[in-house]
């Protein structure tokens, strides 16, 4: 069976100087091709602009849709709304690094740069930590009660008496 990230390969010796531009679907299918994940029922757009400049390429990626995830508060599922975005280089050189999160160097005559992990890292760094349904209303938060102590007229003697020292 042939691994469905292969879809997001960009042939590098095929892209024009400039603009090339990409548009992807993503279902949930593409996620748990990564492994298990804390969502479901995965719908996103995502556009990949490759710039090529010589041996330097621009990559602006921008993905837009959504996931269904448990309510924090309920456990409930609900539908989260995500946008993200993320844009990094490659270059060429002599062997593979991708130590820096804006550059990925990679070897010359590299033929393929495969899409799927920037596409994957970007969707789930545009997931809040908090899962939290809006049409869940807030917990109503208790009103903060002022406390009526009695204090004792005995204190009350004594408070009056260090004020009117300190005078």
């Amino acid at each position: 069976m042939k691994d469905p990230r292969r879809t997001y390969d960009i042939k590098l010796f095929d892209l024009e100087e400039g603009d090339n531009r990409f548009r992807y679907r993503l279902g949930q299918d593409f996620f748990d091709a990564f492994g298990p994940m804390e969502f479901r029922d995965a719908e996103m757009d995502v556009d990949v602009n490759v710039v090529k400049r010589g041996n330097l390429m621009e990559v602006h990626m921008q993905s837009k849709g959504s996931v269904e995830l448990p309510d924090d508060r309920t456990g409930e599922p609900y539908r989260q709304p995500l946008e993200g975005d993320l844009n990094f280089l490659i270059r060429y050189g002599h062997e593979f690094n991708d130590d820096n999160a804006d550059l990925v160097v990679i070897p010359f005559q590299t033929p393929v740069y495969n899409m799927a992990q920037p596409i994957y890292e970007m969707v789930l760094l545009s997931i809040p930590m908090k899962h939290l349904d809006p049409s869940v209303p807030e917990p109503l938060l208790p009103e903060a009660e002022e406390e009526t102590k009695a204090v004792d007229p005995r204190f009350e003697i004594l408070k009056k008496l260090i004020n009117d020292k300190n005078k």
